[in-house]
């Protein structure tokens, strides 16, 4: 498959890239390791004009502390991530969703920001011209059908970025910068339930970093994802769990799930479930059947959406019995 013509653009600093983002709109996309949008482009289902490379802007690579809080620049590979001693000591679940993508040569390629702006899938959308032109456009396409949910009204391509449901589990925040200034966005607030516009950033914004707060006395998490293979394929369904446990008071809990919707949930802890000191095996069965329940699977791409539900509680309680091991 070969690429269509288009002008490659390698702007040195961030204003520039968002200057450059801002006048060519539509026409333009964005390329940090390429490994998303290059294979898009191959399929033909993404054929931009322009590239904007964000390779030569400075800074956009670091992992830093500034304060108590970790700034990690969006173009950090997910190999920069899961090596950093930084990373490493104080947030290892986001060194272990950074493993798991795909194969040590993504990882090298692959960047932290392209990760977690990946494009939903499709197996009807992501297909060679001839494939798409043999059937009725689907929305991704300007037409008005979804092949993934039979008579769905919008467009259910799965989100399936590792990365993200780590950085929803610790609390994570991203900073976007355009033209006309930047904001600081809660992830949970960044990712919208759409396959087709699955993210916040407007036209002409670009994500800068990701800023991680400080993690608790006594924090500990891990991600667990279940695939096909042991190497290179998506998650059909990740978790990421992240536990505090605080003298005196109850566990405090995050989980977080990709691979089952449009975009990575948060899972709702109802107060009440969690108590004591510390988690129990009662808690636990609790907390896998609150995830299995928020979660509403429609596609049944790889497995079956009841199939998915039931993933989604057999990974949330390996993860607590894990974090409790």
């Amino acid at each position: 498959m070969r690429l269509k013509a288009f002008e490659h653009l390698a702007p040195g600093t961030l204003s520039e890239a968002c200057a450059l983002l801002g006048e060519l709109g539509p026409k333009a996309a964005v390329i940090a390791g390429g490994t998303d949008i290059i294979v898009r482009m191959k399929y033909g289902v993404a054929q931009p004009e322009f590239l904007i490379d964000l390779k030569r802007v400075d800074g956009l690579n670091e992992i830093r502390m500034v304060g108590d809080e970790l700034r990690v620049g969006a173009l950090a590979t997910l190999t920069q991530v899961q090596r950093s001693d930084l990373v490493r000591q104080r947030y290892p679940i986001l060194a272990e969703a950074a493993l798991a993508v795909g194969a040590a040569q993504l990882q090298n390629m692959g960047t932290i920001g392209g990760n977690i702006c990946l494009e939903p899938r499709c197996w009807y959308f992501q297909q060679g011209t001839a494939w798409r032109e043999a059937r009725q456009n689907c929305f991704k396409n300007g037409g008005s059908v979804c092949y993934m949910a039979k008579g769905g009204r919008r467009c259910w391509a799965l989100y399936s970025g590792d990365t993200a449901a780590a950085l929803l589990a610790l609390g994570a925040k991203v900073r976007l910068v355009s033209s006309g200034g930047e904001r600081t966005v809660p992830l949970e607030e960044f990712f919208l339930d759409d396959g087709m516009h699955h993210t916040d950033l407007r036209s002409g914004e670009l994500l800068a970093e990701v800023v991680i707060p400080p993690p608790a006395m006594g924090q500990r998490g891990t991600y667990l994802k279940y695939r096909k293979r042991g190497a290179v394929d998506f998650p059909i369904v990740g978790v990421a769990a992240v536990l505090n446990e605080r003298p005196g008071l109850p566990p405090h809990l995050r989980v977080a799930v990709t691979g089952a919707g449009s975009r990575p949930l948060p899972i709702t802890v109802p107060q009440g479930i969690v108590s004591g000191n510390t988690l129990t095996r009662e808690m636990i069965d609790q907390l896998a059947d609150v995830a299995r329940k928020q979660v509403k699977p429609v596609s049944r791409m790889e497995v079956s959406p009841h199939h998915r539900k039931h993933l989604v509680g057999v990974l949330v309680a390996d993860a607590l019995e894990k974090l409790l091991a």
